[in-house]
């Protein structure tokens, strides 16, 4: 079966992926502070506007501003695309503020979802980043509630077969992994391994549904204009 693939923005990723992320599902990308998660995600939008596509980046930990600075620093002006409401960057952190500290739940994940959709719906957006999403997952509950919230969000994302999303999330380590890496349709990890005294960037493709391709680990850098850009396979140097 010939699916329909969207571009990750990365064109050596993409190469690997023939041709991208499967339409409609729910990619993971994993990774400890500073390895380059958000980035990844602002190159996953930005490609996304390039083609035309209306885009909804669902930022938590960071404001927007922050992220539009960010991403002139690397190239990208998003400033054009947000004033054609091509863009909407919704600032999530007053939701998450307000669930924390409602000791009634009653702000709970079910009314973030309705209103996340609401945002969805109305921007026209067919490409969605949630970064990060571990906050909405709401860890401090049981194991039990967190993986019920866990399916019952990834599951309202891949409702409409013409969104693909993007989340990011904080590396728990490769003996522990989340509820949300066994649902996702993929998980891409990003960490900083120390190689020869100096630190490199890797990204590993751990899971990827419907795609013919064996786990592998890449080298890659992020470079002004271009982002993130991956090596020819090869020895990882140790």
């Amino acid at each position: 079966m010939n699916e329909k693939r969207v571009s990750t923005g990365i064109p050596e990723l993409d190469t690997l992926l023939d041709g991208g992320f499967r339409r409609g599902k729910i990619y993971l990308v994993l990774g400890e502070p500073g390895t380059g998660k958000t980035i990844f995600a602002l190159q996953y939008l930005y490609r996304a506007l390039q083609e035309g596509d209306k885009a909804l980046y669902v930022a938590i930990d960071e404001k927007p501003g922050d992220l539009v600075d960010q991403a002139v620093s690397l190239g990208w002006d998003l400033s054009a695309h947000i004033e054609r409401k091509n863009l909407l960057i919704l600032d999530a952190s007053a939701l998450i503020i307000a669930r924390v500290s409602d000791v009634n739940a009653k702000n709970d994940l079910q009314k973030i979802i309705v209103e996340l959709n609401s945002h969805i719906m109305k921007s026209g957006a067919t490409r969605v980043v949630i970064d990060p999403v571990g906050p909405l997952i709401h860890a401090t509950d049981s194991p039990s509630k967190v993986q019920d919230q866990a399916r019952m969000l990834i599951a309202s994302l891949q409702k409409n077969p013409e969104i693909t999303t993007l989340v990011t999330s904080q590396s728990l380590g490769r003996s522990t992994r989340g509820i949300e890496e066994y649902l996702v349709a993929g998980t891409l990890v990003l960490e900083l391994e120390l190689a020869n005294s100096r630190f490199v960037r890797t990204i590993t493709i751990e899971k990827m549904r419907s795609t013919a391709l064996d786990p592998a680990q890449y080298l890659f850098r992020i470079c002004p204009h271009r982002g993130i850009t991956m090596e020819p396979p090869g020895e990882i140097p140790q």
